[in-house]
């Protein structure tokens, strides 16, 4: 699966604005669905909070009053028009389920105040300005991830709550009637181990156990998908967490590790990443920017930008795209504006390069095929290859060190040779030049150097397709 995801507030006024012609583009370009982030109708209060800090600032998308969809964006009316175009275009649409947390102003803390973490100095040690006193008298606790301070604008949801658990399932069956997939945010928040760690670390293990018998996601994808079969189930996921979460049923986990292994320039980091398990990459998502990440263009040289996309796109997994990304936007907006400020101009360099690189990569070799690991010899260089009964292709790109390095390097592409059955003459064809170069082999086996298939200093990588003759 390719996604693309939008933020919703800054892409259009409205869901309905979202035109036929830009779903085809997106289709066009080889995405399968479209991530709206910031469809839910945010809290008052989270606006306000949000003010304090800027007033071009409109709230968090993720500090939701109810799922219901925002009466800012049209309301369902204007969604169902959005979706039926999405569909019909070909493309899914997922929307944002966040497990952990509501607005603090949420209506679901005065219609029962226990489905929410509140003060109990019993079964934990407590930090004042982790909790907040609503207005129906409760001490509550704020959404927290525990590397970073807690989310002002929300109330942290009880799973050792029955009733919360069952709520929660109606919300993504719900879901499910006008979507075709859910991104679970920071998804391995409530898991047992460390719900119970977090919010319970005093109380009896029998109690916990007791009160929150099994994984909620387990139950909860189960449900959902007896009533919706193809409903997609997406996790923000961090912390090594990802097999955990495919385990309990996620389709779809994010894969940071390789985001982090790109940004430092670590090829034997990216090589540690792409040795997991064929199941596990099948089911990661892959990125190298989103919502919460710096802009690709900011971190990354044009080249190395280039090289990291055509890499996420050669891997057995699924590919997250983010509004902008493809024009090589560097300005990262907060996701409580509601407006994109003016001013910044698209990298044309960049965005015919992603163009090129996503329909390139867009056939079935590509989406469907096998994969494999192998060496060129090189050094910081990565190789992986792409295969099925009908073509073979593969990556070969330089993860750090000077750009002019690559054309002239040797590269030992005798793996590619032998997936192919080439025992003299070795053909490879650059899909993104349309240029072939014969190679006959030699004692050393097949060697390329990337400079004979016309790619110039300053060019990271190829996409090549493999041929006996």
């Amino acid at each position: 699966m390719r996604i693309y995801e939008i933020n919703t507030r800054t892409f259009c006024d409205r869901f309905d604005q979202i035109t036929q012609d830009q779903l085809s583009r997106l289709v066009q370009l080889g995405f399968d669905a479209i991530w709206p982030m910031g469809a839910w109708r945010i809290s008052e209060g989270a606006r306000k909070i949000s003010r304090t800090m800027s007033a071009d600032y409109d709230g968090s998308p993720y500090a939701l009053a109810d799922y219901q969809l925002s009466p800012q964006l049209g309301g369902i009316e204007a969604y169902q028009i959005f979706r039926t175009r999405a569909n019909a275009a070909g493309l899914k649409v997922l929307l944002d389920f966040i497990p952990n947390h509501m607005a603090l102003d949420s209506d679901w803390i005065a219609q029962d105040s226990n489905l929410f973490i509140k003060s109990d100095p019993t079964v934990r040690k407590q930090d004042p300005s982790e909790f907040f006193l609503h207005s129906s008298g409760e001490v509550i606790a704020h959404g927290k991830d525990p590397y970073f301070p807690p989310w002002y604008d929300t109330a942290q949801l009880d799973y050792t709550s029955p009733a919360l658990r069952a709520r929660q399932i109606d919300v993504l069956r719900r879901i499910s009637k006008i979507a075709d997939g859910v991104r679970c945010d920071m998804a391995m928040l409530i898991l047992r181990d460390y719900f119970h760690q977090r919010w319970y670390p005093e109380a009896p293990a029998d109690w916990f156990n007791k009160r929150m018998p099994s994984e909620f996601w387990s139950e909860a994808v189960s449900a959902t998908k007896e009533a919706a079969p193809g409903f997609t189930f997406l996790a923000e996921a961090y912390w090594d967490k990802e097999p955990e979460l495919q385990s309990l049923g996620f389709d779809l986990t994010y894969e940071k590790g390789l985001y982090d292994a790109l940004v430092a320039r670590s090829a034997s980091r990216v090589y540690e990443r792409l040795r997991q398990p064929d199941q596990t990459l099948k089911s990661s998502l892959f990125f190298i920017e989103n919502h919460d990440e710096p802009r690709a263009a900011s971190v990354f040289t044009q080249d190395e930008n280039i090289a990291a996309m055509a890499l996420v796109l050669s891997t057995p997994g699924s590919a997250l795209v983010y509004q902008g990304q493809i024009e090589g936007l560097k300005e990262r907006l907060p996701i409580q504006l509601r407006h994109v400020p003016p001013g910044e101009k698209p990298d044309e360099i960049i965005r015919q390069a992603y163009e090129k690189l996503l329909r390139a990569t867009s056939g079935n070799v590509f989406k469907n095929g096998s994969f494999r690991l192998f060496s060129s010899q090189a050094p910081d260089v990565v190789s992986v290859a792409r295969y099925d009964s009908q073509s073979v292709a593969a990556y070969i790109g330089q993860i750090g060190g000077p750009a002019e390095r690559f054309a002239g390097s040797v590269l030992d592409v005798t793996p590619l040779a032998e997936m192919v059955r080439a025992t003299t003459i070795l053909r490879l064809t650059d899909i993104l030049r349309d240029v072939s170069v014969s190679i006959r082999g030699v004692t050393a086996g097949f060697k390329l150097v990337p400079a004979s298939l016309g790619i110039t200093p300053g060019t990271r990588f190829c996409l090549l397709r493999a041929e006996s003759v």
